[in-house]
């Protein structure tokens, strides 16, 4: 019986639909969760093969709509307070039917508490939506976030190592040119402009091109064979110095696209090296200092 004291008007009566549809919307939403249980009941009994003719001759209900119901009732049932009064319950006994199915897609971990922070039970079904949206953009933007993170420390594991490699391959190629270059045998042969030269060298990183060169002090071989070692030797260190060459490019290459500028830093001192020992060798034995032969 209505109040008296209660004036009717628009107003009013609308407030009151609006009430009776939530209150509706909520009870489809109880009612779907229990038929999920009892399909669920009678999807055990059946045997393999009769799922679906039983669901068409029995309740008239597609299979779509018997695995959404049973899903309902899967992710909500233990949720739902016992009996028709929902006012103490969990947070998902005030959604809707339409509001549950949207927030099936979120894991069951995170959907009561997506729920309480966003207050999903006053939302209509568009402003969940966008909510829902919203958060998939927010995870996206964090995982691409990790994912440039990740890759910076992969690119700096990877300029570390380029740099090390580069490094290495500038000191075995310096160990090459030294073997190319042995040291005089005896150093009563050696003038006081050679040794200067030496010292000047060996002070930098990287020799002089305009260095005076080595002067080596060999004595005679007898051996008629003799020239066979040297001809290996000089095709291993030629071998070494290409591997070493190929391994230095390669480290230029992965480190341009990383730093460029310590690229270019690192094929400077590297140039400067090579060009040292390609004008060394370009008149062996050095003119200036010839090949001494002791007899």
């Amino acid at each position: 019986m209505d109040n008296p004291a209660t004036e009717r008007t628009p107003l009013v009566i609308a407030a009151e639909i609006k009430m009776i549809t939530c209150q509706t919307k909520k009870i489809l939403l109880t009612s779907a969760i229990e038929i999920g249980r009892h399909l669920q009941e009678a999807k055990a009994m059946l045997k393999h093969g009769e799922w679906i003719k039983w669901l068409e001759e029995s309740v008239n209900y597609s299979r779509r709509t018997a695995s959404r119901l049973i899903k309902l009732y899967e992710e909500y049932g233990p949720s739902f307070p016992e009996g028709s009064d929902s006012s103490n319950g969990t947070p998902v006994s005030h959604l809707t039917y339409i509001q549950a199915l949207l927030l099936l897609g979120l894991p069951a971990e995170e959907r009561e508490e997506f729920i309480t922070h966003n207050d999903v039970g006053s939302m209509t079904k568009q402003e969940l939506q966008q909510a829902l949206k919203d958060r998939d953009q927010a995870n996206q933007a964090k995982e691409q976030a990790l994912q440039e993170k990740g890759q910076a420390l992969q690119e700096n594991q990877l300029l570390k190592k380029g740099l090390e490699t580069i490094d290495s391959t500038i000191s075995e190629l310096k160990k090459e040119h030294a073997k190319a270059l042995p040291r005089p045998t005896n150093p009563e042969h050696v003038n006081a402009e050679a040794l200067s030269a030496n010292d000047t060298s060996s002070a930098g990183d990287v020799p002089s091109a305009t260095t005076a060169p080595f002067t080596h002090n060999l004595k005679t071989e007898r051996n008629p064979d003799a020239y066979i070692k040297y001809v290996e030797k000089c095709d291993a260190c030629s071998k070494t110095i290409a591997d070493t060459f190929f391994d230095l490019t390669t480290a230029l290459t992965n480190l341009a696209h990383i730093d460029p500028e310590l690229k270019e830093e690192k094929r400077k001192a590297a140039n400067q090296l090579i060009d040292y020992m390609a004008e060394t060798i370009k008149v062996w034995p050095p003119p200036k200092k010839p090949l001494r032969v002791n007899s």
